[in-house]
């Protein structure tokens, strides 16, 4: 039976049965494409006797449609999609030969100014920043929730169209899906958590952010946690996990979370959690399962770390 902080949990990822529809695509051979696939030149025989007259090659027997008793449509083998045909590519120059686009780097000034920056200070940093392209096409800088003093951390990955607009982290559904969330283990936003992105500024469209843009903003977040100290961490989404861990591009959170991992910035260490960020949950609500997993997990740490937490004044 669960106990009622673990039904407030699941309550808040909107966890239950969900029937899910196997997403089919209706994919078909075309009569011409097929035709050239099965074309194959004669190879050249030296003889002193006339060629025989060639034979068009026998047509494949249609492979029949009939579908066994009783097997539901869904389940029929889908057919082969065609072979593109090979690419032929001109020669081109080698690409080590084509000049680079210069690195982005943040200016060594700023890099020593953010070293010994207070928080407000550092926010207007980044609120200057000019390092990369996203700075022409941002709305605000969206630099935090809460600041130093609290006791609990969060780091996510990029703002969104919204937090562009409003210049605070996680709002809009995913924010609101994130309040629920924290709410359900004892987190009150805005009272006991210090929110930030590792990036500053919104990627245009939400694309990936490039790896020099995550080096030029990681600045300004290193100086964030050191300025915070938070006692523990929730790191939500693939690059915010990828930048604190010190992992390769390749490593994904399923590989990573389900366990505490050790987290050092400078002279300081901390306790974290990976999971999921909330703007994914919203696309596979069939991983919220696992989101509940690893809030459960950090609720552990809390109080391992003997954070008392007050009752929280419920938004929903």
């Amino acid at each position: 039976m669960l106990s009622a902080a673990d039904s407030l949990m699941w309550d808040a990822l909107e966890i239950g049965p969900q029937w899910i529809l196997r997403e089919t695509e209706d994919v078909t051979l075309a009569e011409t494409a097929l035709r050239a696939e099965l074309r194959q030149p004669a190879p050249a025989v030296r003889s002193a006797a006339p060629a025989a007259p060639s034979r068009p090659a026998p047509r494949p027997a249609a492979r029949s449609t009939a579908l066994p008793p009783g097997m539901p449509p869904e389940f029929a083998p889908r057919p082969a999609p065609a072979r593109p045909a090979p690419v032929v590519r001109p020669v081109a120059e080698p690409i080590s030969s084509a000049p680079q686009a210069p690195a982005l780097v943040l200016p060594p000034e700023v890099v020593a100014a953010c070293e010994k920056a207070d928080w407000a200070t550092l926010e207007g940093l980044a609120g200057a920043c000019t390092c990369c392209s996203m700075a022409k096409s941002r709305q605000h800088v969206v630099f935090a929730e809460g600041g130093p003093g609290m006791r609990i951390a969060l780091v996510g990955e990029a703002p969104g169209s919204e937090e562009d607009l409003q210049g605070i982290p996680f709002v809009g559904k995913s924010g609101q899906l994130l309040t629920q969330m924290l709410e359900s283990i004892g987190i009150e936003r805005r009272r006991d958590i210090a929110i930030m992105n590792v990036l500053k500024c919104r990627p245009p469209g939400n694309r990936n952010p490039a790896p020099a843009e995550v080096a030029c903003c990681a600045t300004y977040l290193r100086r964030q946690l050191l300025l915070v100290r938070p006692d523990v961490l929730l790191i939500m989404g693939r690059f915010a996990m990828q930048t604190l861990l010190g992992l390769g591009p390749d490593a994904s959170i399923g590989s990573q979370r389900g366990r505490v991992h050790d987290v050092t910035i400078g002279d300081f260490d901390t306790k974290a959690v990976v999971s999921y960020h909330p703007s994914y949950l919203l696309r596979a609500p069939d991983e919220k399962a696992k989101a509940w997993e690893d809030l459960t997990l950090f609720r552990r740490l809390i109080r391992e770390a003997g954070i008392k937490l007050a009752p929280v004044h419920h938004t929903h």
